[in-house]
């Protein structure tokens, strides 16, 4: 990985992230190894009549679970993923539209008594991410619209999912002090945003303690890597530590035409296509280092 002063870039960071922050979507309510996932895609291509899907597991304190999502007409099972644990984002499915079932059992156990059943519905052209969210006593499956428009030259887009539990609300800054975030929410998604692509290291902080005041205790430190030409989706998470920290989710790694049926994960060699459920999910650390010699 190559790296890079974050001082130059933090003011214009700042300036256009600005407006991802401003107003925190919120996520729409109806449901994995993580991270460094990457899909290449320009926007989809409606007229195919495919639609895209990925999963999340974002629910801390619930075990191992298996998930299993089926065609509402006619029952047919279209992806069992097994064993899913805590932070981790399945690669994007290509689906036909229409309506499907969610369901998420724990690991081993029958799709007779999920802990969560919710139905989704795919559009043509349009990618998603179901997650199941929160803590087990209240879990539930939330959807978030993602969109995979390349950025700009030398550019990258980005957006925040705060899925931590242990914190309402959450303030992310540069650890030059450039303020990147203010109270986002939990269980909301961030619209998207253009910002100068680059590693940044991030410190998140709770944006109110018990009695409203700053809660520098809570804070911890995260290196991010946003490559040019990405689409990616920083996931706020919590931490063993009773803390929290970011994970980077690359929805879209670079400019390119949408495969037939699916979307591209990966890059050269290494890629894997996606038309049909993945056998597996990329894996990223649960937490990131704090700080990373340069």
């Amino acid at each position: 990985m190559h790296t890079r002063n974050v001082l130059a870039p933090a003011v214009a960071l700042a300036a256009l992230i600005g407006l991802l922050f401003a107003a925190p979507a919120s996520a729409l309510a109806s449901a994995a190894r993580t991270s460094g996932s990457t899909t290449t895609a320009s926007a989809p291509n409606a007229a195919s009549g495919t639609g895209w899907v990925r999963l999340a597991h974002l629910s801390p304190d619930t075990a191992g679970v298996d998930i299993q999502l089926t065609a509402l007409t006619g029952g047919k099972v279209v992806e069992s993923l097994t064993d899913v644990v805590y932070g981790q984002v399945s690669n994007y499915l290509a689906l036909p539209q229409g309506t499907y079932v969610v369901s998420m059992a724990s690991t081993g156990q029958s799709m007779t008594t999920p802990v969560i059943q919710t139905s989704i519905n795919i559009t043509a052209g349009q990618p998603i991410t179901v997650a199941a969210y929160g803590k087990n006593a209240d879990v539930r499956s939330v959807v978030f619209t993602d969109d995979l428009t390349a950025p700009g030259t030398g550019q990258s887009r980005v957006r925040v999912v705060q899925a931590s539990t242990s914190i309402p609300t959450v303030n992310i800054a540069t650890t030059t002090g450039v303020v990147v975030a203010a109270g986002a929410a939990e269980g909301t998604a961030t619209p998207y945003a253009n910002v100068p692509a680059g590693d940044w290291m991030l410190e998140l902080t709770s944006a109110s303690g018990a009695s409203g005041a700053s809660n520098s205790s809570s804070a911890s430190t995260a290196e991010v890597s946003l490559a040019p030409g990405s689409v990616s989706t920083l996931f706020v998470l919590d931490n063993a530590s009773g803390g929290v920290t970011v994970t980077a989710v690359t929805d879209a790694s670079s400019v390119g035409d949408l495969p037939t049926g699916g979307i591209q994960t990966g890059g050269g060699a290494t890629g894997v296509h996606v038309a049909h459920a993945p056998s597996g999910f990329l894996t990223v650390p649960s937490e990131l280092t704090a700080q990373r010699a340069r």
